[in-house]
């Protein structure tokens, strides 16, 4: 569905005069949640302070993130099997009968709801009765709606199916939407909203404390998924390339095992062929760069102790500077191209199957010169249509190509 695909925002459409935001404006994105006072605590802060975070485009990230969250309403309903039934009408969707599990659907007025399942959400349900995923998606194309009543109607009787669903309420529309299944036995709800207030925090903190420097460069993001690039005042010189920047890297997945997590990447900062200022971001592995990690699974008093592990992002710059700089001494461009042409073509991700012509369409040029190579790799990221994943997986690929040339 359109409206939740992952979309981009770059540094060039934050808005004009960006340069920062005050803790208690920012705070106002976390006032509801379960874990306010736990930041108030960690980071030794009041809700009134007015201390100014000066990173450039956090105001934009603010606005945005408060926009998805006024629009979209995330809430847990736990629900048996029996409480459900399907719908078809203007589209497979999922019917909640009961919702006295969860005092804002409740609230509502409303007896059921029909929620459309988006993302990986109708795979999830019907994987988790028995693995019927393929089964049942196949049953809904071909229109056999009475064939899947009757295997529901058949799985009620046999046990409780009892699950917890996120579900997306959009209050502009009245629609609601089934985004996943949830554990019902530990899930702590470290959501994007929070992500941001944690990273912009730590970062303010790290500037007064480390004096390097952070500002956002860009953030990609829907409405439980975001992806933040924070762009440092680190930089070591490349010879006969450029600059080679440390980067970070800081992202959310309200719906994946694996929630606030921040990385170490890194940018070649070079100067093209008509000696314009380009930056080109490479991603090696996570086991190399990842500087902390928070699972849903993760208890509160764990998570905000795992926060201090942020003093491996210095180390893991050194590292992978080391391993950069053989770059200086590129000679076989041609081999680092076929490389890349041959991990695209071999690629089973959709969106690079997709626009496999395109991508290798722009490395079947001559180039003779490392700029010439840095510049092409940017093209390939560049490329109008590509999706966000699809641009991660470019990250690591170009990685891979130019530094451990396999």
């Amino acid at each position: 569905m359109e409206k939740f695909k992952k979309q981009n925002l770059e540094k060039e459409n934050f808005f004009n005069g960006d340069d920062g935001i005050q803790i208690n404006e920012l705070l106002e994105l976390i006032k509801k949640s379960d874990y306010y006072n736990d930041i108030l605590e960690y980071f030794n802060i009041d809700q009134n302070d007015i201390t100014r975070i000066n990173i450039k485009g956090a105001k934009s990230l603010f606005t945005k993130i408060k926009n998805i969250n006024e629009k979209y309403v995330k809430e847990d309903l736990i629900s048996d099997l029996k409480d459900l039934n399907f719908d078809y009408d203007g589209g497979f969707g999922i019917k909640f009968n009961n919702l006295t599990t969860n005092q804002y659907l409740n609230n509502l007025n409303i007896d059921s709801f029909k929620a459309y399942p988006i993302h990986s959400g109708e795979r999830d349900f019907f994987s988790s009765l028995y693995e019927i995923d393929k089964y049942a998606c196949k049953l809904i194309v071909k229109g056999f709606k009475d064939i899947l009543d009757q295997n529901l109607e058949l799985l009620k009787t046999k046990e409780h199916h009892c699950k917890r669903y996120r579900i997306i309420h959009d209050n502009e529309d009245n629609t609601f939407y089934l985004r996943a299944i949830i554990s019902l036995e530990r899930y702590y709800n470290y959501d994007n909203a929070l992500t941001v207030v944690i990273a912009l925090l730590k970062l303010h903190f790290e500037m007064q404390s480390s004096k390097v420097n952070y500002d956002l460069l860009s953030f990609e993001y829907n409405e439980s998924f975001i992806r933040m690039f924070f762009k440092t005042s680190e930089t070591k010189e490349l010879k006969g390339v450029g600059l080679f920047e440390n980067a970070l890297q800081v992202s959310n997945d309200e719906i994946k095992r694996e929630a606030l997590k921040f990385s170490n990447i890194c940018s070649i900062i070079f100067k093209d062929t008509n000696n314009t200022e380009q930056r080109l971001f490479i991603k090696p592995k996570d086991i190399k760069t990842k500087v902390l990690s928070i699972t849903h699974g993760t208890g509160p008093k764990k998570a905000f102790a795992n926060l201090e592990d942020f003093v491996k992002s210095k180390k893991n710059f050194e590292e992978l500077f080391k391993e950069a700089e053989v770059i200086t001494n590129l000679k076989d461009h041609k081999q680092i191209v076929h490389l890349v042409r041959t991990k695209i073509n071999n690629s089973n991700t959709d969106q690079i199957k997709m626009f496999k012509q395109e991508l290798t369409g722009i490395l079947f040029k001559e180039i003779k010169t490392t700029t010439q190579l840095l510049e092409t790799f940017n093209k390939l990221m560049l490329l109008e249509g590509l999706e966000i994943d699809a641009k991660e997986y470019l990250r690591y690929l170009i990685y891979e190509a130019l530094i451990d040339r396999k």
